[in-house]
């Protein structure tokens, strides 16, 4: 039997997401040969070697699931399809928890049946609100020996907790075998813990949220892949609704993922799926790409082994790697590689910042083509090099610029001012937070048609 299901394997940056894209849309051209064979009454002639495709997707339903590993590939999967379909066919781009968390909400009420919990609206707690109800809720259990037992603080020791709910609800474990489970796992972890006690802790925590209807992404996951996925009415509500999967990196989905695309196969739906063998960034994160692999047995494979884009992973990847491993046999880098080696970290900023504005102001390469990768890269050292660049007249984008509310002057002096305007919070704010207030609330905006090179994309403020 040939599958109408397809698994494209390959490399980063080897068109693996635009072949999907291109597979979508062999299946609307499917429906528009039906159609128009229908009226016209004129058989397409199938080309040689093309496998005869029986599958297509009705337009006036958004009836495929459309899913990316994370946010920012959510956003450029979906861009590509409307785009390829010229916006014709309604469809919207998910991460795979994003998918649980909108099933789990959207279901409420079938779970709040099943589970004979109270009729409330969920609400969804974020990972800092998820770490301090929790620490509040055990401490009474976490008291001083518990925590030199374990080798570590309080803070450290709830986050590792609460990591093993969500561990254990991607890989579909329930969370009554986590106990089991830890109690082998343990035996060669260096934190010192009754398994029975982590577990207790747990269950405890789940029902008290469930209770509150409070979600966490562990709690719904596990509500997804234990309460939701197997109820028949849940299933039949899923069956009518997705006919198709398009499925973009699915190294870096958790194993509860293959269980969904399993039973949406076995429904009948055709499904397309990229694989990078050599991705799987989050392993050990909540990702199982070997799991997932065993979808390629349902599937026709493609390979893809060329990419359409010169990388430097073709030149570099093989003597980088013996740099590594046998460093005796190499003695200098590639000659594509050329390294900086200064005796201060300003001086290696610095030079790192000339060697780019050197090469973008000679035309050996344009801006866009230049990107800064550090380890750990701290406010001082970006804002050195971004200085220095723009100074050359060279924008800088910072990318995943993960910085805190608090380290905005505007918040600083936002929340300063709540303080004086709200009674009993006046003794929290010094001095020399009103000073910093009034410096920049009585600053006149210049207008600009330039964006602040502190900004990002994803800024609160911008």
């Amino acid at each position: 039997m040939i599958s109408h299901s397809i698994w494209i394997v390959g490399t980063s940056r080897s068109g693996k997401t635009t072949r999907l894209v291109e597979n979508f849309c062999s299946w609307l051209q499917n429906e528009n040969e039906i159609i128009e064979s229908f009226y016209t009454k004129k058989r397409h002639p199938k080309k040689s070697g093309e496998i005869t495709q029986s599958f297509y997707l009705p337009k006036t339903e958004p009836g495929v699931l459309v899913l990316a590993a994370n946010g920012e590939n959510r956003r450029v999967f979906g861009d590509k399809i409307v785009t390829a379909t010229q916006g014709k066919y309604p469809v919207r781009a998910k991460t795979i928890l994003g998918f649980f968390q909108d099933e789990v909400i959207l279901f409420w009420p079938l779970l709040i049946q099943s589970l004979n919990l109270k009729a409330q609206f969920p609400v969804r707690l974020r990972p800092e609100t998820e770490q301090e109800l929790a620490t509040k809720l055990w401490r009474s259990q976490l008291n001083a020996a518990i925590l030199s037992r374990a080798g570590v603080n309080e803070y450290r020791l709830v986050r590792r907790i609460l990591d093993l709910l969500q561990l254990a609800a991607y890989s579909g474990t329930p969370g009554e075998d986590i106990a089991s489970i830890l109690q082998r796992g343990l035996q060669e972890n260096a934190i010192d813990l009754e398994p029975e006690l982590l577990a207790s802790l747990l269950l405890n925590w789940r029902n008290w949220c469930l209770e509150r209807g409070l979600l966490t992404y562990g709690i719904i996951t596990e509500l997804y892949s234990q309460n939701l996925l197997s109820d028949r009415h849940y299933q039949q509500h899923l069956t009518q609704r997705y006919q198709a999967v398009l499925a973009d990196d699915v190294d870096d989905y958790p194993g509860i993922a293959r269980q969904l695309f399993d039973f949406l196969l076995d429904q009948g739906a055709v499904g397309a799926f990229s694989y990078n063998p050599d991705g799987a960034v989050r392993l050990g994160l909540g990702a199982d790409p070997n799991y997932l692999e065993g979808l390629a047995g349902r599937c026709r494979i493609e390979n893809l082994t060329e990419s359409p884009f010169p990388r430097l992973a073709d030149r570099l990847v093989a003597p980088m790697v013996e740099l590594v491993t046998e460093p005796m046999l190499l003695s200098s880098l590639p000659e594509p590689v050329q390294s900086i080696q200064t005796t201060s970290r300003a001086q290696l900023l610095r030079q790192t910042a000339e060697v780019i504005a050197d090469a973008i102001t000679s035309g050996q390469v344009v801006a866009e083509q230049v990107a800064i990768i550090a380890p750990g890269l701290d406010a001082i050292a970006r804002y050195t090099l971004i200085e220095i660049l723009a100074k050359q007249n060279i924008p800088v984008e910072s990318l995943n610029d993960q910085r805190p509310l608090i380290s905005s002057p505007i918040i600083r002096a936002l929340l300063t001012m709540l303080a004086l305007v709200y009674p009993g919070l006046g003794r929290l704010v010094d001095r020399d937070a009103v000073a910093e207030m009034l410096v920049v609330l009585s600053r006149k905006p210049e207008p600009s048609d330039n964006t602040s090179f502190l900004s990002t994309p994803h800024s609160p403020l911008s």
